[in-house]
């Protein structure tokens, strides 16, 4: 599912995931069913990678799970953060336990952002065949993709259940 990600640099303030398909087309709640997808895939990419340590690893794949990671999370959560909470908190039906929701989920972001940033310098290391630490790597892997899996299977779950564009056009209007 990685093979969309595209290899150009990102300016400051993009929202753009680096994903080719994602980065294309209208930005809804299908578009998020595909982004999380991407998410999950880079999940399995990222399992991967660490059950490969320390002896199996695949460096290219290292290389181009690094390049993928950072935009495709930054690019998720910008959307969620700019379109789809706020029309989420607009909605007549939302409960007041929404808005400290939102927030901790906004929080997460930020660290997943940061955990992200980490994740890519290593990665990139592991890729270019420096020496790494390669416990504290696979520890790295391993909480950020099960960070990743849990924060989607909530928002799946909790948030969008049942919601429709219809809904979040009407409540963002």
């Amino acid at each position: 599912m990685l093979t969309n990600i595209e290899n150009s640099k990102r300016i400051a303030g993009d929202t753009r995931t680096g994903n080719r398909l994602l980065d294309a087309g209208k930005r809804d709640l299908a578009w998020l069913d595909r982004a999380h997808a991407e998410q999950l895939a880079l999940c399995r990419e990222l399992e991967e990678i660490a059950d490969s340590l320390p002896a199996s690893i695949n460096r290219q794949k290292c290389i181009y799970a690094a390049k993928a990671l950072g935009p495709l999370i930054k690019g998720i959560h910008h959307y969620e953060e700019t379109v789809l909470f706020p029309q989420l908190q607009a909605n007549p039906d939302a409960t007041e336990a929404l808005g400290p929701t939102l927030e901790r989920l906004k929080f997460e972001h930020c660290e997943d952002e940061c955990f992200a940033e980490e994740l890519t310098d290593a990665l990139l290391k592991l890729g270019s065949g420096d020496r790494v630490n390669m416990e504290a790597v696979g520890y790295m892997l391993r909480g950020f993709f099960e960070g990743i899996r849990r924060h989607i299977a909530f928002e799946r779950e909790h948030l969008l259940q049942g919601v429709t564009d219809e809904e979040l056009q009407t409540a963002g209007a």
